[in-house]
């Protein structure tokens, strides 16, 4: 008896050290023994959780992890992260695991944003299949798909893969990466050969619905060359269109906000600082468009495990942008949003804050997501329109040219 509430009050210190760590690191590693029973006991709880990476190395037995010296890198479904937590205080040891999220939870995450996007990470964890008889890994086609976002964007030239631009790439990678993705490809019916390179692989990715959405690009926190590189190719093929339409800005309103009935409320308040030029309800198809591939701070609120969705769109036009500061809090906020380029944008926050007024027995509506320039206001609009981006850009440049006229 003793013995047991000693080994509970352990574990709940096991647990405060844990999150402790959590609120000051983007990854709290958990330290485990018996990494593939821990995987077990998850599975036994109905915790959804994959090995991403090398399952392979995952040491079976206690001989095995005393000399194991790598990390195991972890999915686990967010919405059961407390208890995912508790279990793996129960299991003390020595193999280092970081434990990755679908929704972004602190101590889950690279360096404050999610190791995968939410619906990427939920694409995992929805094609599973056992290793081994032990533990969970990405079924094949994610496999690929997983492993190849990795090497893109994660690893980039560190990877070993030729970049495909005149950037070098690390010559004596840790890991046999091509090899192993033209392994797996193979596997799924793809023939790729094994000169490909780190463009090529972004391209496929894009082609297949995997691809790191260039708004989140151009915020990864470590950027290298290669993540310069990539991001100027993307905003290269939206840059003529941006040129074209400089004071294009594309909002989109969210389901927590058209939910409660507040749609018709922001659009006014959109009104008061620039020109509506459509408003777009979005059809199925569009909203998982927009989900899947504009970052919208991640479409989950903070400590929130609930996907909030875009619901309407609505495009306008800023026919007076602002580039200079004017008051302090204007300048905070240009400094922590350096990819803003007219600083109308930052009504959005004016339009959250009068919102969420008298609302402090209810949750804080986040409301609305903006692009941050036109740049991106083209990719929003890529995602909303797709194959007809061009017949919608025509059509905002006459309703324009139609105002010049009249004036």
């Amino acid at each position: 008896m003793l013995s047991r509430f000693i080994n509970s009050a352990r574990q709940r210190i096991r647990v405060l050290a844990w999150k402790r760590r959590a609120r000051r690191k983007h990854t709290a590693r958990f330290r485990i023994g018996g990494v593939c029973e821990f995987l077990q006991a998850l599975e036994a709880e109905g915790i959804r959780a994959v090995v991403l990476r090398q399952p392979e190395t995952v040491p079976r037995d206690a001989s095995a992890e005393a000399c194991f010296s790598e990390d195991v890198d972890l999915l686990i479904d967010g919405n059961r992260l407390n208890r995912a937590v508790e279990i793996a205080t129960a299991f003390p040891g020595t193999v280092k695991c970081d434990p990755y999220t679908n929704t972004g939870h602190r101590g889950t995450t690279y360096r404050k944003l999610p190791y995968y996007p939410p619906v990427l990470a939920d694409r995992i964890l929805a094609d599973r299949e056992l290793h081994d008889g032990l533990f969970h890994i990405p079924g094949p086609a994610t496999r690929l798909w997983s492993l190849a976002y990795h090497v893109v964007y994660h690893k980039g030239t560190d990877s070993g893969l030729p970049s495909g631009c005149q950037l070098e790439t690390n010559p004596d990678p840790k890991r046999d990466y091509q090899g192993r993705l033209v392994e797996l490809a193979q596997r799924c019916g793809f023939d790729w050969a094994p000169g490909l390179t780190l463009a090529g692989l972004h391209e496929e990715l894009k082609s297949h619905g995997w691809e790191m959405p260039p708004d989140l690009m151009a915020r990864w926190p470590v950027q290298t060359d290669w993540h310069r590189w990539l991001y100027e190719r993307e905003i290269r093929i939206l840059d003529p269109w941006a040129r074209q339409l400089p004071g294009l800005l594309v909002f989109l309103l969210r389901d927590d906000a058209v939910a409660e009935g507040l749609d018709d409320r922001i659009r006014e308040m959109l009104s008061e600082k620039f020109r509506l030029l459509e408003v777009t309800s979005l059809d199925k198809t569009q909203v998982d468009s927009v989900t899947r591939r504009v970052r919208g701070g991640n479409w989950l609120e903070h400590r929130k495990t609930v996907l909030i969705p875009p619901r309407i769109a609505v495009v306008c036009y800023d026919h007076a942008p602002a580039t200079v500061a004017t008051d302090d809090l204007t300048a905070r906020l240009q400094a922590k949003h350096p990819h803003v380029t007219n600083l109308n944008v930052f009504h959005k926050h004016a339009i959250r804050k009068r919102l969420n007024l008298g609302r402090r027995q209810q949750p804080t509506l986040h409301a609305l997501h903006g692009a941050d320039n036109a740049c991106e206001s083209q990719h929003m609009l890529r995602a909303i329109h797709d194959d007809c981006l061009e017949q919608a850009n025509r059509r905002f440049l006459e309703l324009l040219a139609a105002r010049s006229d009249a004036a």
